[in-house]
């Protein structure tokens, strides 16, 4: 038995003790990539501290998973668990979700789909010629040599054990240790306030009532907080307009790339795809060296669906559709004169709710005198944060600043026509 260890110094968790199988998928080739893709893709632009990737993430949220096993004592389970948390991240691409709706527009399979993949060796993180320079097993070798349920441990980052529901929720649900670990650490590295959890408190109040997750009712404010800081930080900091701008420029520099395979761009890292699509033509070089020096695409009209007539939030619904809003971005170019390419149309709900499926969850069971209850029974702010509508905006139309002034006057009036 390898009984080999190290100490991870982590500015969120403190010192993280990894040993064993969890030593042995940290030194994977699907896990070291994560050092070379960000967490919050194009947040540094906004955020100069933002740079931190999704390794430290993947890590931080094994360390809580450890954690919550011993507090829930979750022995048998620990290995299955705490991979699962290690491992839920590794089929993220590029810019972490940036690429994601061109995957699901193209292929339907977003992040965690290809996780999967990973996990049962149908695909690797490799380009061709890179693998005869890897000695690493894969992910996939390691947990079929140490004798785990990859099936299970698919399910558990899916959310999906049924018959043991509790396993799932560790790691998909309102409170689960991905969200825990991405709202303290995002917080921290962006400076903002909104990202602040006692998790101590809720390691005191996390339980399990028949199979499921639940809090005791005195960790009631602990679980709002969650909550809050999810919502706060997705307005302020996950769906900020300017890092919305940049992700969509690198998006529409991608689908503008002639024979592009986004399996291909997706195994990069966020340094290789800049790089290639470079390479590519006029406009993917203008779109990267913008990106590289800041010089993005402004904002020249933005509503929320409050602004809007009934007629006209019917309109907006339509362009929900991936290929109608590009369709009326396209119209709205060739209307305004605008060379192709240097209009953005965002019509974003619909986009976040499939990257991120729980930013409207809030439902976590409370433990009352042994019985198991709604969270909604003891509090208003997990209907105040399903009520609330995340982005800002329902739609934004972004370009060159050389069009800015004609797009911000004349765009309304095209775009509902």
């Amino acid at each position: 038995m390898n009984t080999s260890s190290k100490v991870i110094r982590d500015p969120i968790h403190g010192d993280i003790k990894v040993s064993g199988l969890l030593l042995r998928l940290l030194q994977t080739p699907e896990v070291q990539r994560l050092h070379h893709i960000k967490q919050l893709g194009f947040a540094q632009l906004v955020f100069p501290g933002a740079h931190h990737t999704r390794f430290e993430h993947s890590l931080g949220a094994a360390a809580i998973m450890t954690r919550l096993c011993d507090v829930l004592g979750l022995k048998e389970d620990r290995e299955l668990l705490t991979a699962a948390a290690l491992l839920h991240d590794i089929g993220h691409g590029p810019f972490s979700h940036t690429l994601e709706s061109i995957l699901m527009e193209q292929f339907g399979v977003d992040h965690v789909g290809l996780t999967l993949k990973l996990l049962n060796g149908d695909y690797e993180v490799f380009e061709p010629a890179e693998r005869r320079y890897i000695s690493s097993p894969t992910a996939h070798a390691v947990l079929t040599k140490a004798g785990l349920d990859l099936d299970l441990i698919g399910k558990i980052i899916q959310g999906r054990t049924p018959k043991t529901p509790y396993l799932g929720q560790l790691l998909c649900s309102t409170i689960d240790v991905d969200q825990l670990d991405y709202l303290m650490r995002d917080a921290y590295y962006t400076g903002v306030a909104y990202g602040m959890i006692d998790l101590q408190r809720l390691l005191q109040t996390i339980t399990i009532l028949r199979k499921m997750i639940v809090v005791k009712r005195k960790g009631v404010s602990v679980v709002e907080s969650i909550l809050m800081a999810r919502g706060l930080m997705y307005s302020s900091v996950y769906f900020h307009k300017t890092v919305r701008i940049a992700e969509l420029m690198l998006l529409r520099a991608l689908e503008k790339t002639p024979g592009s395979e986004p399996f291909a761009f997706y195994r990069m890292t966020d340094a290789e795809i800049i790089h290639t699509l470079k390479g590519k033509g006029a406009y993917q070089e203008e779109m990267m060296t913008r990106l590289k020096y800041r010089t993005l695409f402004k904002q020249a009209y933005t509503a929320s669906f409050n602004d809007f007539s009934t007629q006209q939030r019917s309109i907006v619904r339509g362009l929900e559709d991936p290929e109608a809003c590009k369709s009326k971005e396209r119209e709205l170019e060739e209307t305004l004169k605008i060379p192709a390419g240097h209009l953005i149309l965002d019509v974003p709900r619909q986009e976040l709710l499939r990257t991120e499926p729980r930013i409207n969850l809030t439902e976590i069971g409370v433990e009352d005198n042994k019985k198991r209850r709604s969270l909604d029974e003891f509090t208003p702010i997990a209907l105040a944060i399903r009520s609330r509508l995340a982005p800002d905006w329902a739609v934004m139309v972004a370009t060159d600043e050389r069009h800015r002034a004609l797009v911000a006057k004349r765009v309304k009036r095209y775009l509902f026509a």
